[in-house]
């Protein structure tokens, strides 16, 4: 964690060069009729009538853990419920603009909708924006690095500000933008979330935490979640549907495996420290669904976890098959990894060179396919870890779009 924090502040200061203000575009008044066929994804309503129903298309939560939406006629309320433990709910209300908003209650927050354009703090986004066809209101990413073709290149033109907000955001640079909206990426260390900053500079804001999900597709489901702000759910529906479907074959497949290879995660955070996700987040529930099985299932943690000393971790897993690094870039091959870490060597998967890394297609130093589209793509994910866990059900693709192996040794 102490990582993190400096590599934000690091990215902060080197964020001194400003960023131009611009006027937010012109909104358009559309007349819809006494009924919508559909959500207005564009425009306000000219033509306010109180008994209709401005929502046609709705969407639901049915896998996430965080998240529920209630709909009333020209209004819709998200409700988040961290699962980790910082003691408080957001909750968001999204009036369709044009039409009177509802009476607000003490914790609630006011968005119109549909957002115009956006800004994020939270790279995990950036996949769904890009399926959902919102690229074109992206006013700012955290960083210059981003692993999507069309995304880049609005970056390289300078439509898309890199505001290098870290993970955690830039009040400051986010107020600058004027965007409708600002995805927040939210923290289970209450001190490090900015969205009470936010709020006292006028920024809107909404919380992004598909990190800690549970499972593969309560994480997916945050597309939804996303389509919420632009009116989109007929999209997202179908986009996730279609997501979930792949997924859940996937899972039938290797659901009847007798061998359960013990699969341990996480990366060396420092010379004593390591870093990995908790017993209850949703890279372990793919390690599942994938055939295996991990050394932390009385863990109740949907965040992160740091062990220190590191003798900690070999207590239970220094007999895993294989090591599944996340978050941090892995090491250039086997070599380097003992050579840098030394005491590495006892874990059985470095021994067998069974090392493997959710770094493939990297663009940057934290940028990579699984960074800004893991997300959305759970399916392909899993179909990737049972290649490597159970490669008799599954071949392992030619170009792995999110899992590498570490080269050096037995292959």
């Amino acid at each position: 964690m102490r990582l993190l924090l400096a590599l934000g502040l690091l990215a902060a200061l080197a964020a001194c060069a400003p960023i131009p203000m611009r006027e937010p575009p012109a909104r358009n008044a559309i007349a819809v009729g006494p009924q919508p066929a559909a959500n207005l994804s564009e425009g306000c309503v000219a033509d306010y009538r109180p008994g209709a129903d401005y929502f046609p298309d709705k969407a639901a939560f049915q896998h996430s853990a965080q998240l529920k939406v209630e709909y009333h006629k020209n209004w819709k309320r998200v409700t988040f419920t961290p699962s980790v433990d910082t003691r408080e709910t957001l909750r968001l209300v999204l009036v369709q603009c044009g039409t009177p908003p509802p009476k607000l209650g003490a914790r609630d927050s006011l968005v119109e909708v549909p957002v115009r354009d956006f800004a994020t703090a939270n790279v995990s986004l950036l996949g769904a924006a890009h399926l959902l066809g919102i690229d074109d209101r992206l006013k700012g990413v955290p960083t210059r690095d981003v692993s999507i073709p069309a995304i880049a290149a609005r970056i390289e033109r300078g439509e898309t500000i890199p505001i290098y907000a870290a993970q955690h955001g830039n009040g400051e640079q986010a107020a600058a933008l004027g965007a409708d909206l600002f995805f927040t990426f939210y923290s289970a260390y209450p001190d490090a979330n900015i969205h009470p900053l936010l709020k006292r500079l006028g920024v809107v804001s909404a919380p992004q935490s598909d990190h800690t999900e549970p499972t593969p597709l309560g994480r997916a489901e945050w597309i939804k979640y996303i389509a919420l702000f632009f009116n989109l759910e007929a999209r997202a529906n179908g986009l996730f549907e279609e997501r979930a479907a792949r997924y859940e074959a996937l899972r039938v497949l290797a659901a009847g495996v007798e061998a359960r290879p013990l699969v341990q995660l996480g990366y060396p955070e420092s010379r004593d420290e390591w870093s990995q996700a908790g017993g209850r987040n949703q890279l372990y529930r793919l390690v599942e669904d994938a055939g295996g099985r991990h050394a932390w299932q009385d863990n109740p943690i949907a965040g992160s976890l740091t062990y220190a000393p590191m003798e900690k971790l070999f207590d239970r897993a220094a007999s895993a098959d294989v090591w599944l690094g996340n978050f941090m870039p892995g090491a250039a091959d086997i070599a380097a990894l003992r050579r840098d870490h030394p005491r590495l060597e006892w874990l059985r998967a470095v021994r067998n060179s069974q090392v493997y890394w959710f770094d493939a297609g990297k663009v940057g130093p934290f940028a990579n396919s699984w960074s800004d589209q893991g997300m959305t793509e759970p399916q392909d994910a899993l179909a990737e870890l049972i290649a490597i866990l159970h490669p008799e059900l599954l071949a392992a693709p030619a170009r792995p779009r999110f899992i590498r192996k570490i080269p050096g040794g037995p292959a």
